[in-house]
């Protein structure tokens, strides 16, 4: 695939970033929680959508593998805090969502550098 399918995908890839961080920080307004949890939930999720607006413009891996360490502490902190259930699934569902976006994103953009180092 050329470089720039890949950088396309990865533009997807840190749109669709961006809409989990912006979900996951409106999630509390939806879903009730406090305590720990919220601070949690609202510091990944802006982390998580800041990271995927600089992959949009920024043609390097290391916001996306950022992002699988975000995604997988989100993973994590759904069933280490104590929420509702409704709070732990829908965290841990949106977790697997970003780990999932950021480690094709972070393959992407690896092989897109790889390539264009290859030609420097």
């Amino acid at each position: 695939m050329d470089v720039e399918n890949k950088l396309a995908q990865s533009r997807v890839a840190s749109v669709l970033m961006i809409a989990v961080g912006a979900w996951m920080l409106i999630t509390p307004l939806v879903i009730s929680m406090t305590g720990a949890a919220l601070v949690s939930i609202l510091i990944t999720s802006a982390v998580v959508a800041l990271l995927g607006l600089i992959q949009l413009f920024w043609i390097n891996a290391l916001p996306s593998w950022l992002n699988t360490v975000a995604a997988v502490w989100l993973f994590i902190s759904a069933f280490a805090f104590t929420m509702s259930t409704g709070a732990a699934w829908n965290q841990a569902v949106f977790a697997v969502i970003a780990f999932v976006l950021s480690v094709w994103d972070g393959a992407e953009m690896s092989e897109v550098e790889r390539q264009h180092h290859s030609h420097a």
